[in-house]
C-alpha cells in the first residue's frame, strides 16, 4: 500500500464531516470553507481573540459580521491611542466592512497591507465623528518566497528573537523558544540558548524532556560546550527512568488508571526526538530504551495517524499534530544514522511531514484546545519545502492569515484560536514556521556538525521490506497504469472531500 492509498483510507473515512464543512450553503460567504473552523454566519456571538500586533479582540455579532471591540491588550498600538474601548462597534477599518471571505483572513489582508505601506489602521467607530488611527510598525510586504528571502519574514523572525532574548520573557514549555532561536542561525541568538542550556534542570514529565531537551541538543551540537554535555545526559537519565512499554506517559510515572499516567504520545514523541539527538550528542542512551521507543514510535510513520497513546495508528485527520511531531523524531533518526537520506527514517519522515498538508483544513481541532496541532503542523510542512514545492506554497499561502493574527505586539506569537495553547508559553513554538525552511537545525536538514557521533541505526526497525510502501512519497499508477503525478493537487480542491470523493 503507497502513501497516497493511505490518505485515501484516511480521507474517506472524513469524508462525511468534511462534505458538511465545505458543502454548506452559506449566504454571506462567495466560496467554499477552505478551514473548518470558518466563523458561521448564523451564530450571534463569535471571538477573534486577536487581530495581529494591533492588539486588540473582536467579537462577531448579527447581522454577520457586526464587529465589537472584546478587550484592548495593555501596552498595544491600539490601547495606546486611549480612544478605543471594549464594547465599541466598529463600522469599518481602512474603510473596508467584513464581506464575502473569512472575515479572518480579511482582517489579516487588512493588516498586512498596511503592515506593506504606511502602518496606518483608520477605525470608523459608531457614533464617533472622526476615524480612531491605530498606528503599527512598517514591515514591508511578503514575497512570493516567503518566509525565504523575504525581508518581512526576516523582521518578523528577529521580532521574535529580540523578545526570547530579554531576560522576563516567557521562554515558553521547557524552554522550547530556545529552539526557535538556534532556527535563526544568528550567532547572538545562539549565545542566549547556550547560557540557558547550561543551567536547564533536567525534566521528569515527557512534554518538558521531548520540548526542552531538543533544543539543548541542538545547542550542544552547534558548541560542544561540555557543561551542555553534562546537563543533557541528567536529561537522558531521567528520560529511561520514566520510559514503560517504550513510550511515555505525559506526566511521568509508569501506567496507572489516574488521568495522565498512560502513554501521551502528544508528549513523548518529541522524547523520542531528544533521545536520538542526545545519542549523536555522544551521551550514553541506552540501546535498549533507545531502540525500544523508535521501533515503538517508527511503526505508525505513514500508516495514519500517531495516535494518543499505546494504540493502532488512528483514523482520521484530527492529529493534534502528533504527525508532524513524529516527522522530526524520524529527521532526527535520519541525521543519527550515516545511512541518512538513504534511510527508511528519511522516507518515515517525508510521509508524517507530508500529511500535515492534508491535514491543514482540520485546523484548531484537538484534545484540549489545537494549538499544538498548529505548531507542528506548520513546522513538519517546513521540510517539504524542497521536495514538495509547489503543495508547501500553497499550504503556507493559504494559512498566512493564522500566522499573521497569532502575531503579538511585544514580538511574541499565540495561537489564535488554539484554546487553552493560545498563549506565549506554546506561541513561542509557533514562529518555526519560518525558520525551519533555513535549515538550521539537524532536525530540519542542517549538517552534521564536528561534534556529531553517527550511529548505525538499524537499517529497517520493525516491518518487512514490503512494509516500506508506507514510508515513501511515490504514488501508485492509475488504472491505466500510469505513474500518478500529485505535485498540482491544492488545498482548496484536494484536502477536503473532492478529493476523498476521488480517491475512493
Amino acid at each position: 500500500m503507497k502513501l497516497n492509498q493511505v490518505l485515501c483510507l484516511l480521507l474517506a473515512i472524513t469524508c462525511c464531516s468534511a462534505v458538511g464543512i465545505a458543502g454548506a450553503a452559506d449566504s454571506y460567504y462567495t466560496g467554499p470553507a477552505v478551514f473548518s473552523t470558518r466563523p458561521s454566519e448564523t451564530k450571534s456571538l463569535q471571538n477573534i481573540k486577536r487581530f495581529g500586533p494591533v492588539g486588540m479582540g473582536i467579537d462577531l455579532l448579527q447581522p454577520a459580521f457586526v464587529m465589537r471591540i472584546s478587550h484592548l491588550e495593555e501596552g498595544s498600538p491600539a490601547a495606546a491611542t486611549e480612544k478605543l474601548k471594549a464594547g465599541q462597534i466598529i463600522e469599518s477599518i481602512n474603510g473596508q466592512k467584513l464581506r464575502d471571505i473569512d472575515p479572518r483572513i480579511q482582517l489579516a489582508q487588512i493588516l498586512v497591507a498596511a503592515e506593506a505601506t504606511d502602518g496606518v489602521l483608520k477605525f470608523a467607530i459608531k457614533g464617533e465623528a472622526a476615524p480612531v488611527v491605530v498606528k503599527v510598525p512598517v514591515l514591508g510586504a511578503y514575497s512570493k518566497t516567503w518566509p525565504l528571502n523575504c525581508p518581512k519574514s526576516d523582521k518578523i523572525v528577529r521580532q521574535v528573537a529580540d523578545y526570547l532574548s530579554k531576560p522576563d520573557s516567557n521562554k515558553g514549555i521547557a524552554g522550547i523558544g530556545m529552539l526557535f532561536l538556534l532556527s535563526t542561525g544568528a550567532e547572538k541568538d545562539l549565545e542566549v540558548v547556550r547560557q540557558w542550556a547550561r543551567k536547564a534542570p533536567a525534566h521528569t514529565y515527557a512534554w518538558y524532556l521531548g520540548f526542552g531537551g531538543i533544543p539543548l541538543c541542538e545547542c550542544y551540537l552547534r558548541t560542544g560546550d561540555k557543561e551542555i554535555l553534562a546537563n543533557i545526559q541528567r536529561w537522558v537519565d531521567n528520560a529511561v527512568k520514566g520510559q514503560y512499554l517504550n513510550g511515555w506517559a505525559g506526566r511521568g510515572g509508569v501506567c496507572s488508571v489516574t488521568y495522565g499516567n498512560g502513554h501521551l504520545n502528544a508528549g513523548g514523541t518529541s522524547v523520542v526526538t531528544f533521545l536520538l539527538l542526545a545519542k549523536e550528542c555522544g551521551a550514553n542512551v541506552p540501546d535498549h530504551a533507545l531502540h525500544g521507543a523508535l521501533v515503538h514510535f517508527y511503526r505508525y510513520a505513514g500508516r495514519g495517524g500517531n495516535p494518543y497513546g499505546d494504540h493502532r495508528t488512528e483514523v482520521g485527520f484530527v492529529d493534534n499534530g502528533k504527525n508532524g511531531n513524529l516527522a522530526f523524531a524520524m529527521a532526527a533518526a535520519a541525521a543519527l544514522t550515516p545511512d541518512g537520506e538513504d534511510s527508511v527514517y528519511a522516507g518515515a519522515r517525508d510521509a508524517c511531514a507530508m500529511t500535515s498538508f492534508y491535514t491543514t483544513s482540520f485546523m484548531l481541532h484537538g484534545h484540549t484546545g489545537g494549538g499544538i496541532g498548529e505548531i507542528w503542523r506548520s513546522a513538519a510542512m517546513g521540510l517539504m519545502h524542497d521536495k514538495r514545492p509547489n503543495q508547501y506554497r500553497d499550504f503556507m499561502d493559504s494559512r498566512k492569515w493564522h500566522y499573521d493574527l497569532s502575531r503579538r505586539f511585544d514580538g511574541s506569537f499565540g495561537i489564535l484560536g488554539g484554546s487553552g495553547y493560545d498563549k506565549e508559553m506554546w506561541g513561542v513554538a509557533y514562529p518555526l514556521a519560518y525558520t525551519i525552511p533555513r535549515k538550521t537545525l539537524r532536525i530540519s536538514g542542517a549538517p552534521p556538525t564536528k561534534f556529531s557521533k553517527r550511529y548505525q541505526l538499524p537499517k529497517l526497525p520493525w516491518g518487512t521490506e514490503a512494509d516500506n510502501a508506507f514510508v515513501t512519497l511515490e504514488t501508485v499508477p492509475d488504472a491505466t497504469g500510469k505513474q500518478q503525478d500529485l505535485s498540482g493537487e491544492t488545498l482548496a480542491n484536494d484536502v477536503q472531500f473532492h478529493h476523498a470523493r476521488r480517491w475512493r
